[in-house]
């Protein structure tokens, strides 16, 4: 209603936008119904701190098909790295025989301007690479920029997509052994 234009992808027939409890929604999600869950949380405290535990991952794991995906608000390197490290290693510890990793973005309202993304994929299914984009996102003169649902994109590109998972020398001791 209040900004149609980044609502857009909210008219695709394949999304399904839930506005509730989550923690609640997912633990009651029949096994194996989705492909992925994008859960954009607040910090983890407060009443948003269930949705960075280890029975709500569990529940997501429950509830993803096999090579389903998650990917959830996982902090700031610079700000959090103790969280981001019991998170990688929990995460590691639900997803077993699939796939972890984190990614981050700058955000330049966010403290520390950067804020971090936590994958995992269930075991199963297709196998990839997170860091390699699936197909190319839609810019400017591009053959995808006509089968796309919202305008070109003016930010994100492959190799951004790419660049997202490598991590500044502290952070990639720190977490790589934790990832799969």
């Amino acid at each position: 209603q209040f900004l149609p234009q980044m609502a857009a992808g909210f008219a695709d027939p394949r999304s399904n936008l839930m506005i509730c409890d989550g923690l609640k929604f997912v633990a009651e999600a029949p096994e194996g119904s989705y492909d992925a869950i994008i859960v954009d949380s607040s910090d983890p405290v407060g009443p948003a701190e269930v949705l960075f535990q280890k029975p709500f991952f569990e529940s997501m794991h429950k509830a993803l098909k096999p090579g389903g995906i998650i990917c959830t608000q996982a902090e700031s390197l610079w700000l959090h790295m103790p969280i981001i490290k019991e998170l990688a290693a929990m995460v590691k510890e639900v997803f077993v025989g699939g796939k972890t990793a984190y990614a981050y973005t700058t955000i330049p309202t966010y403290p520390s301007g950067q804020i971090g993304f936590m994958l995992a994929k269930k075991a199963g299914g297709v196998d990839f690479d997170f860091r390699t984009p699936a197909r190319n996102p839609p810019t400017v003169g591009s053959e995808t920029a006509a089968d796309s649902v919202t305008q070109p994109l003016k930010y994100y590109n492959r190799e951004l997509h790419s660049a997202a998972f490598v991590l500044p020398q502290f952070a990639a001791e720190e977490l790589n052994p934790l990832f799969s």
